[in-house]
């Protein structure tokens, strides 16, 4: 491999040894070279559309922390468990999530209130568990 150092783009652009460099910048008919790639109209500052609103860098912040925390709680739990122990634990989990979901939903339904989520603890357990769920929440 030879490498053209002669490039404005700060890094060294790769061609085949037998091929020679063209007029348009390409090194052969069936391959342009980076330049000619680079130098294409959508590249150019007025064609690129840079509008990054707060809700767009929310959800890429909010899909990698996401998918990040998935991710490496999925490897410890296949580490330690293996694949079986992985997808019953995790059927285990979602089955208790869709009970406490069914339990509010009924719970709303029979009375309904303004703050479920902080009145419920708050009659049905206790008093302080009402206000730290609260804060909490």
């Amino acid at each position: 491999m030879v490498f053209r150092t002669d490039s404005p783009f700060h890094f060294p652009v790769q061609i085949e040894p037998d091929s020679e460099i063209r007029s348009n910048g390409s090194t052969d008919d069936r391959s342009p070279s980076v330049l000619a790639w680079l130098s294409h109209e959508v590249f150019r500052k007025d064609c690129l559309d840079r509008k990054l609103e707060k809700h767009h860098i929310t959800g890429i912040a909010f899909s990698g922390a996401v998918g990040i925390g998935l991710f490496s709680t999925s490897g410890e739990i296949i580490a330690l468990g293996g694949p079986i122990g992985a997808l019953l634990a995790f059927i285990f989990a979602a089955l208790v999530v869709f009970s406490v979901m069914r339990c509010l939903a009924e719970m709303v339904s029979v009375r309904p209130v303004t703050a479920p989520l902080i009145d419920f603890p708050h009659t049905f357990v206790d008093e302080a568990l009402g206000f730290t769920v609260g804060v909490m929440y």
